[in-house]
């Protein structure tokens, strides 16, 4: 066998911990931790799609990134990392493996959130302003407007819901102001229609979201 084989078989025969350590290392022996890379991506790639597709593509809808992207960028920030893994008192390849992947899934949670947080897309307008991303308060003590509009939110379909969390930033109580283009056509590609129909959405979103309100007896400002 060649030495690069046997740096490969070696790096197949290795733990997560192991991997991840010679990852950690890349400075000292670059093609081992190359080799590390590939073994201990292609062991957990799919699983970390798959959840974050299960479980988080409608946030990743709201953020505006891939499934496939954020898969990327988890295992590009884990690699650069890799120094602060810590397998505790895991031992067993089981073990390490599961530990491995809350590693993994901590750093993709955290980069989602960091997308979140740049998108701000809730906050604009007076009966939206308070509301997080995925439609939480943000307040310990929500006024009861912000509590009927997060209800109201809820009750919409996630078409209705995306378009008002990205749209958010671009209304003014006693304005009117037309959605960017740019704005229009992104939502309109997401959810294969037309930005026309976007607005139109919009519009419907924000009558169904006020009377859900009003019902509840709780008077709101004008949005045109």
């Amino acid at each position: 066998m060649t030495a690069h084989e046997v740096a490969l078989s070696r790096a197949v025969a290795a733990s997560d911990a192991e991997l991840i350590g010679r990852i950690a290392e890349q400075a000292v022996d670059t093609e081992r931790a190359s080799l590390a890379q590939a073994e201990f991506y292609g062991r957990h790639v799919r699983y970390l799609y798959g959840v974050l597709r299960q479980q988080q593509e409608k946030l990743l809808n709201v953020a505006g990134v891939s499934a496939e992207d954020l898969v990327q960028e988890t295992f590009h920030r884990a690699f650069e990392r890799a120094h602060t893994f810590t397998p505790g008192d895991a031992t067993s390849d089981e073990q390490l493996r599961r530990r491995a992947r809350a590693w993994l899934g901590r750093i993709a949670q955290n980069l989602l959130a960091d997308y979140l947080r740049r998108v701000r897309e809730v906050s604009a307008t007076p009966y939206l302003e308070g509301l997080s991303c995925d439609g939480i308060e943000q307040s310990s003590e929500p006024t009861p407007e912000l509590a009927a509009v997060s209800e109201g939110l809820a009750a919409l379909s996630e078409r209705e819901q995306d378009v008002l969390r990205v749209t958010a930033l671009y209304l003014r109580a006693g304005e009117h102001q037309r959605l960017p283009n740019a704005v229009a056509a992104e939502l309109a590609a997401r959810w294969q229609t037309t930005s026309d129909n976007i607005r139109a959405i919009r519009s419907r979103a924000l009558k169904k979201l006020k009377a859900f309100v009003v019902e509840r007896g709780i008077e709101l400002p004008e949005v045109p």
